[in-house]
């Protein structure tokens, strides 16, 4: 291959801030530091569950410290033990599915729709045994997957879905926003998500009022966690002092446990963040705007660029765009590695490959997956292929300026025409 010579273009990349921040945010973070009310459980944080929960369209939302928490509290909720297995979407984040390794949980990987890059429904259920407990699935890059399907496929045999809506949050599947008639889904304020709380931050959305209560104990380290328990008398003569100010370890004084379930850890979210969401939450659907007119202004781009396709978005569906996924069509003669390899040397685009498949991670991996899957999780070839051939992802944000897309259109085309002609 001939050696491509940079051009003068600043360097395009993935910004390491997914949202805009303004005065707004700044006041607020000020109104409760001057305020002396407490840094955590402050009243920001319920009104922004209240808040949150109303934006989706949910009964409940419980404010964490990260979507990974949030998934994690799912896996306790669910009680999910050694040798259940749960259904996996090959091309989760890890985050979605590294909780379950803890709990030695069996993932079971489903293939993906090679013009979604979500779960394929038809794919889940053959993989469906006695010990499936759950279905986990991720709306990749914030393009809803296509739920009712799989939500009948879970209702037949009793399972529980899990959604992993760390892009989704705004997005919109047959005119509901995602989370609306989840039983239990995570949403992500980290620094690259549409909106953030100062860099890390997540929520627990659910209309189960058990599943509700839940998270909010398994959010904070009570000593008890949660466990079966019987009235017994107070030991040794001793009893709780009736005094507010007392700081009471827990209720062993007034219980004796039967069997420990679960212990909750520290997965709260402070009251400053809590402020600047609330803030953030207000701007969300304008931020979302602003990535869609970037996103139909790169599908413009791709479709006018022969070997280039774009992503499919189911009908009635709102895409949230948190990344912009496209393909590049295997019959195109142009090596994929190459293509990302030609724009970041010669146009200093740099064009990511998400998500690596999770049959190849490394757990999996020491677990007995591998290439194709394993005994159980067979037929992996959409994502195998899709991944180490056809995926790619442009930078997208709110930061990105017309003259970035522009540089990036004819860099694009330009890169495609002289390494179709090498």
């Amino acid at each position: 291959m001939i050696k491509p010579e940079k051009d003068n273009h600043p360097v395009i990349k993935e910004y390491p801030v997914g949202t805009l921040f303004g005065e707004e945010e700044i006041d607020a973070i000020r109104r409760v530091l001057q305020s002396g009310e407490p840094l955590t459980r402050g009243q920001d944080v319920e009104l922004f569950e209240k808040e949150f929960a109303e934006y989706c369209g949910a009964k409940y939302a419980v404010a964490v410290s990260s979507c990974g928490a949030a998934l994690t509290i799912s896996s306790k909720i669910l009680e999910l033990k050694p040798d259940d297995e749960v259904i996996c979407q090959g091309n989760a984040f890890w985050v979605t599915h590294n909780h379950l390794h803890k709990k030695n949980v069996r993932i079971i990987c489903a293939d993906v729709d090679p013009e979604t890059l979500n779960i394929d429904p038809d794919k889940i259920e053959p993989l469906i045994t006695k010990k499936t407990k759950a279905i986990y699935l991720m709306h990749h890059g914030g393009n809803p997957a296509d739920l009712d399907p799989i939500r009948n496929i879970a209702m037949n045999h009793g399972l529980e879905i899990v959604e992993d809506c760390a892009h989704a949050l705004g997005a919109e599947y047959k005119g509901k926003k995602i989370g609306q008639d989840s039983s239990i889904s995570c949403f992500s304020f980290s620094t690259l998500k549409n909106i953030s709380t100062l860099g890390e931050g997540g929520m627990f959305v659910t209309n189960n009022n058990e599943f509700a209560e839940l998270a909010s104990k398994y959010r904070t380290n009570y000593p008890h966690g949660i466990s079966k328990k019987r009235k017994t008398s107070p030991l040794g003569g001793y009893s709780k002092p009736q005094i507010l100010a007392f700081m009471n370890a827990g209720d062993s004084l007034d219980y004796d446990w039967t069997e420990l379930l679960e212990m909750g850890s520290t997965y709260r979210m402070s009251t400053p963040q809590a402020a600047v969401g609330r803030v953030q939450l207000k701007k969300l659907d304008s931020l979302i705007e602003k990535r869609k007119n970037i996103a139909l202004h790169y599908n413009d781009i791709i479709n006018e660029i022969d070997g280039l396709r774009t992503i499919k978005v189911l009908p009635d569906c709102k895409h949230a765009w948190h990344l912009y996924s496209y393909f590049l069509d295997s019959e195109a003669g142009i090596d994929r590695n190459g293509l990302v390899k030609y724009m970041s040397d010669k146009h200093r685009i740099q064009i990511m490959i998400r998500f690596w498949p999770i049959n190849l991670d490394k757990i999996m991996r020491m677990n007995g997956c591998g290439v194709g899957g394993c005994d159980r999780c067979v037929g992996l070839d959409n994502l195998e292929r899709v991944w180490f051939r056809e995926q790619l992802s442009l930078p997208i944000s709110p930061q990105i300026s017309d003259d970035d897309i522009d540089h990036i259109a004819k860099a694009l085309m330009q890169s495609m025409n002289e390494l179709g002609t090498l």
